[in-house]
């Protein structure tokens, strides 16, 4: 079955749903000015990131001014100022922006191919089961399950909260995605059985919780709360290379996504495999997900926010929507990390931050999406 190409697109144009007063791309001046408008949207962002990580990276304990950073940042500056710049801020900020924008692309597939504007990475369940999987490292090593073998050389390693998580994160997306298929490939299957796993692993995380010792319970809690503070060069590696791998392929989709958005009769005359489109969409997104996630603890509704926030901004185009949930998921948890690393007499974690900002729009998309219905 052929696919559905950039060439395609341009016979297909009018079906797909992009905004403003171009239908069809018969008037080239206004659907030139129309990307136009988008693509300036896209780098302003682009600015901001790089202002606001300049003004991270210079504020903290030890004060750098700007002109200083740059100059670090373009080999120069005192002993002093490499270290604190390259050893202790520019990892943590690069956390930001390699999550954020993993998350936020996340967020923004998984809405587009389950049709459903509350879909993200952490209400599917997916978090829940990584913060299983770190509890359940940190048990099996109170427990001494294994204090012997290859087994426990990995788990009890300094990676093995990070593997566990891994793990147990790719156990409820092969859950999800096996069950869904075997009911019937239908977004509401899949979001069911997410929201119904999540509910699992959090029982069983209360479980492990409530037969370890007050020091490993400590580890436990902390872990859930996300942190950008520990990550370290290998880590940034593994997750920028998720990201980047993932963040190709969904731009490589980016109209079939396009053509989704309008209804799958459509995508299927245009020769888009719908099922096949959402199990790879729905795998690679939560696979990507649970990298970063295993990485540097949960950081909830940060892949619900981004794609919301530019949907208002420059539309549902997925040319456009993708690069940008991208920008914005990346600004979100920067600023939200530099508010907790700024703001308060400790470093405050940056889950709680995306959390409280999450919440109340959660609330609001589910208000709005119940008053569509009930109209």
């Amino acid at each position: 079955m052929p696919r559905y190409s950039d060439s395609h697109a341009a016979q297909g144009r009018g079906l797909i749903s992009l905004e403003g007063n171009c239908k069809g791309g018969r008037d080239s001046d206004a659907y030139l000015q129309f990307t136009g408008r988008k693509v300036l949207v896209l780098l302003f962002m682009g600015l901001v990131i790089i202002v606001v990580s300049i003004f991270s990276i210079a504020s903290g304990v030890y004060s750098i001014s700007p002109a200083d950073v740059i100059e670090v940042l373009f080999g120069g500056g005192s002993t002093m100022e490499r270290t604190v710049v390259w050893s202790v801020r520019a990892p943590r900020i690069a956390a930001a922006l390699i999550v954020g924008s993993a998350l936020g692309v996340s967020g923004t597939v998984m809405q587009c191919v389950l049709k459903n504007p509350l879909a993200s990475p952490y209400t599917l369940g997916i978090s829940s089961a990584a913060a299983f999987g770190a509890a359940f490292s940190l048990a099996a090593s109170y427990f001494g399950l294994f204090s012997s073998g290859l087994v426990g050389e990995v788990l009890g390693g300094i990676y093995g909260m990070a593997i566990s998580a891994f793990v147990w994160s790719m156990v409820a997306v092969m859950v999800t995605v096996s069950l869904s298929k075997l009911v019937s490939t239908t977004p509401e299957s899949m979001i069911l059985t997410g929201v119904a796993l999540g509910a699992i692993f959090s029982s069983a995380l209360s479980s492990l919780q409530y037969f370890v010792d007050d020091t490993t319970l400590a580890s436990m809690v902390y872990w859930q709360f996300g942190d950008l503070s520990k990550v370290n060069t290998i880590k940034l590696g593994i997750m920028a290379a998720a990201t980047l791998i993932t963040s190709i392929y969904f731009v490589h989709k980016r109209w079939d996504y396009n053509a989704m958005e309008v209804g799958d009769d459509v995508s299927r005359s245009l020769g888009i495999d719908t099922k096949r489109t959402l199990i790879f969409t729905m795998v690679l997104s939560s696979g990507v997900t649970a990298i970063c996630i295993s990485m540097v603890g949960i950081i909830g509704f940060v892949g619900l926010m981004a794609p919301h926030f530019m949907r208002r901004v420059i539309g549902g185009d997925h040319r456009f929507l993708i690069p940008g949930s991208m920008l914005m998921g990346a600004s979100i948890l920067l600023i939200a990390d530099s508010i907790g690393r700024l703001a308060f007499v400790i470093s405050f974690p940056v889950g709680i931050i995306t959390s409280f900002l999450g919440g109340p729009l959660f609330i609001l998309i589910l208000s709005r999406e119940r008053r569509k219905t009930e109209g």
